[in-house]
């Protein structure tokens, strides 16, 4: 429910200047709050792939755990089990 009417836009970004633009921030947000992560947890190459899942990503994971900035709500994380210094248990 949203306090005022409003309809939903598929690629919005493309197609509502507000919407891409709002986009654009907060992907250059995201980018650069990776590169200060990168800083505090060095071993998981934040600034390089900016925290997605990529191969590299998941090996740091698997190898160094789960660092307090890892959103264990998602994939491929949420199927995992955690001590509580975020290694991997099993």
């Amino acid at each position: 429910e949203m306090p005022c009417p409003c309809e939903s836009l598929t690629k919005g970004d493309g197609r509502e200047y507000s919407i891409g633009a709002a986009s654009i921030l907060a992907k250059v947000t995201r980018d650069r709050l990776m590169h200060e992560y990168h800083e505090k947890y060095p071993d998981y190459n934040l600034s390089q792939h900016k925290g997605y899942p990529t191969a590299a990503h998941m090996r740091a994971v698997s190898k160094f755990g789960a660092s307090p900035i890892h959103r264990r709500t998602f994939a491929p994380l949420k199927h995992m089990k955690f001590d509580g210094e975020g290694k991997i248990i099993g």
